[in-house]
């Protein structure tokens, strides 16, 4: 398949997610449970965020000499007054933006710590429904195997995401352009990030190493890209990663059978 093929296919299963929601009930428990975490979680974070910002600014603002503005004489003491407050008012804004981005970032972190297990169990589901495959019995070796190979490839993952996300923002020092290659660059590995996530449940379920699932999130990265494009709509990926995750293991069967 071609690199744009690939795109739409990762693209139209966020549509089969839905569809295949409404057909099946029986899930929608799995999907309600996560988005009120996320409603509440999200709320109180922007609560917590609104608290304490003006306290976070003050104290900021006292730190660099902005707080309190010197009295403006003459024509040059009333230019430099002006530039201090335009200065002032930039940075009251810089600090809410990067407050805000910071608080959702958080707020998302968390909500995938809670919500994990919810996902976990919807992905299991959406694969007995659409494979016709029942989860084994369980069994406490392959439980603690699964605890075991759980924490090794999140702490690897994460490695991999900060290597990436330190790399990029390298590249935001660059003058002129290195601003523009940041904020691209960032926004296609997002897309591909949470598409990989939204995939990893159902390959989680198989036991594979780190190794083998980031060779197939490589090999379909148009796809998952694809998939992940509601990582350039803010909080989309908050209130929508549930029927992602069903949408995610629906294209991972679907990838999986092109590359047994």
């Amino acid at each position: 398949m071609s690199r744009i093929s690939d795109f739409f296919l990762g693209l139209r299963h966020l549509g089969k997610g839905f569809g295949f929601l409404s057909k099946h009930p029986s899930l929608w428990p799995w999907v309600i449970i996560p988005v009120i975490i996320s409603i509440l979680i999200l709320a109180l974070s922007w609560g917590l965020f609104v608290h304490y910002y003006p306290d976070f600014y003050q104290l900021l603002s006292n730190h660099i000499g902005l707080q309190n503005l010197p009295e403006a004489k003459g024509f040059w003491g009333s230019l430099s007054f002006a530039g201090l407050w335009v200065v002032k008012q930039l940075l009251k804004v810089l600090l809410f933006m990067l407050g805000l981005i910071l608080a959702s970032i958080l707020t998302f972190l968390v909500y995938l710590i809670i919500a994990s297990p919810f996902f976990d169990l919807l992905a299991e589901r959406v694969t007995t429904l659409s494979q016709g495959i029942e989860p084994p019995p369980f069994q406490w070796g392959r439980f603690f195997k699964s605890i075991g190979r759980t924490i090794t490839v999140e702490a690897q993952k994460a490695g991999l995401f900060l290597i990436v996300a330190a790399t990029l923002l390298v590249l935001n020092l660059i003058p002129w352009f290195g601003g523009i290659l940041y904020v691209t660059l960032t926004g296609l590995f997002g897309m591909w990030s949470l598409g990989f996530f939204s995939v990893d449940f159902p390959m989680g379920h198989q036991l594979l190493g780190f190794k083998q699932r980031l060779r197939f999130a490589l090999s379909f990265k148009y796809a998952l890209a694809g998939f992940g494009i509601f990582f350039l709509i803010p909080f989309a990926p908050l209130l929508l990663q549930a029927p992602m995750v069903v949408g995610g293991t629906l294209l991972y069967h679907n990838l999986s059978k092109q590359n047994p």
